[in-house]
């Protein structure tokens, strides 16, 4: 940057109140433009390095710390002990670092590479299947420069066994549980050098390609975007999805045919982050630019104050028009031919245009009747008469489609009406509790007349999972899932199922739509505290 003298302030003999004021507003401009650019410049945040050279085709890429310390929260929650599947094999790379043959992870390999080590899972392809049946993948680590990694690497292997578009193959001696398949290179890309280990030497191909081509996963738009709306720098782990690849990849017939994947979804980051009390995730997905734009869906602030402090389960969203709109179309058609075939109505033209407001779908659990829960929605309407006119119009279909009873009263401040089965069982209810918030019960009735004496606002366990809910939220309180079991709303779980929810007190998610494209998740898992062994 060149930086040009300004005259001195004794070479101005006449001051111009004018002149000065122009000279303050271009400095303050120039200030504010400079703060600016090196906001955007240093709030990047980082890629990680293994993601330069991950093939675009790969189906999930998992980056993990190399560094021991970041797994001590993991460690000290218990979860790796009481939870098996949250253990598996990491090897080659572990919690307790990479493991190359007998050496000293600390003092012998540690110093040697780079923060960040990436597994890369890509596509089962027929040359794949010709070297081991296992699904391809290959571990990225970078080393801090290439003299390190030769060192590093001049211990564990021999003479190479073959080369790769000028990259030597050495067999992966000490690192992989089979040698004489697995295969290590060292590469480098732009500024930086990276061992790449796997089992398979066409999943190394396809590394040394991309690191050659420069066409890595990160130099692709919509990652780098991605990414850059997670806040977490270097999270405990962080996971890419190809999305349409990878649900391919997992409903491929027997046969080999693969079904068209659900194309809404393109991609998906996510990191995921722990301390003592809780589990944190932050997630970003994004949608092809061919799909509708997605529209924000406001916030939902009310509605939490209308449902008891138990409540089991909780939705809730700004502005349910706007959910419609973000919805897939193919849930949206289930959802239009369902109530269709239930009521004979139409539900985008009869219910979605009046629901403009708030809208929250809840469990309450009924203590009178053994917690047995009851499905609660609630929505606000700026429309209140064309409201009316289709709740009008459901009841009558409910009485001459179904051949229920529909009880009207018409006393109370605001009207109620209860749906009956014959003998006369109510099974629904809906009414409004104030000019413009509606509410409908199916199920054991909910007691809507009067607000709770506390409600899911005002707990300790809602707000520790949702301190600050700036979008569409989602409320479960994993504590006690009994009441939502052996009933049409939850299945008997089965044991180890059971056990693994054990360690979790409630879980918390919020969802916001960054822009047309994207959208952006925090979710919260509280822990219970676990007394190891």
């Amino acid at each position: 940057m060149t930086i040009e003298s300004q005259p001195s302030v004794q070479s101005v003999r006449r001051f111009r109140p004018w002149f000065g004021g122009g000279v303050a507003v271009v400095i303050v401009g120039a200030a504010a433009a400079a703060g600016v650019f090196l906001w955007q410049r240093f709030s990047q945040r980082p890629i990680a390095p293994g993601m330069a050279i991950a093939p675009p085709t790969a189906l999930l890429t998992l980056t993990l710390p190399t560094d021991p310390k970041p797994w001590e929260a993991l460690a000290k929650s218990g979860l790796l002990q009481t939870q098996p599947w949250l253990n598996p094999s990491y090897a080659p790379l572990s919690p307790t670092g990479v493991n190359l043959e007998q050496l000293d992870y600390l003092k012998d390999v540690r110093p040697f590479i780079g923060d960040q080590a990436t597994l890369v899972l890509l596509p089962m392809t027929p040359e794949s299947l010709r070297e081991s049946p296992l699904p391809p993948y290959a571990w990225i680590v970078p080393t801090l420069n290439l003299p390190m990694g030769e060192q590093l690497l001049q211990s564990v292997i021999g003479e190479p066994i073959t080369e790769i578009n000028g990259v030597k193959i050495f067999k992966a001696k000490g690192i992989l549980p089979d040698p004489d398949r697995g295969a290590i290179a060292l590469l480098k890309h732009a500024d930086k050098a990276y061992i790449v280990w796997s089992q398979h030497q066409s999943a190394l191909q396809q590394v040394i390609a991309t690191a050659q081509g420069n066409s890595g996963i990160a130099r692709q738009p919509t990652y780098q975007q991605a990414v850059k709306g997670l806040s977490d720098p270097r999270p405990l782990v962080e996971l890419y999805l190809n999305l349409p690849a990878f649900l391919a990849s997992q409903m491929a017939a027997p046969e080999g045919t693969l079904p068209k994947p659900p194309q809404d979804l393109q991609g998906m980051v996510l990191t995921a982050d722990m301390t003592p009390e809780q589990i944190e995730l932050e997630a970003v997905t994004w949608r092809s630019q061919q799909n509708q734009p997605l529209v924000s869906e406001g916030r939902s602030r009310e509605l939490t104050r209308l449902v008891p402090e138990t409540t089991l389960a909780f939705y809730s969203t700004g502005s349910f028009r706007n959910l419609w709109q973000n919805t897939p179309a193919a849930l949206r058609e289930t959802i239009v031919s369902t109530v269709k075939d239930l009521t004979g109505l139409d539900w985008q033209q009869a219910f979605v245009p009046w629901m403009d407001g708030e809208f929250a779908a809840a469990f309450v659990p009924m203590a009178a009747l053994g917690n047995a829960p009851s499905l609660l929605f609630l929505t606000q309407t700026s429309n209140r008469s064309q409201a009316s006119q289709a709740l009008s119009q459901l009841d009558t279909q409910i009485r001459d489609r179904l051949r229920w009873q529909v009880q009207q009263r018409t006393n109370d401040p605001q009207p109620l009406t209860t749906w009956r089965i014959p003998p006369g069982l109510p099974v629904g209810q809906h009414g409004w509790l104030n000019n413009n918030t509606f509410f409908l019960t199916l199920g054991p009735l909910t007691d809507m007349s009067r607000p709770p004496e506390r409600s899911l606002a005002d707990s300790p366990l809602y707000r520790a999972v949702l301190p600050d809910p700036k979008g569409t939220q989602f409320y479960l309180n994993l504590s006690d899932l009994g009441p939502l079991q052996n009933n049409l709303l939850l299945p008997q779980l089965a044991p180890e199922v059971a056990r693994s929810l054990q360690p979790f007190l409630a879980l918390g998610i919020t969802s916001d739509v960054r822009d047309n494209q994207f959208t952006h998740y925090i979710a919260r898992i509280r822990l219970k505290s676990i007394s190891l062994p």
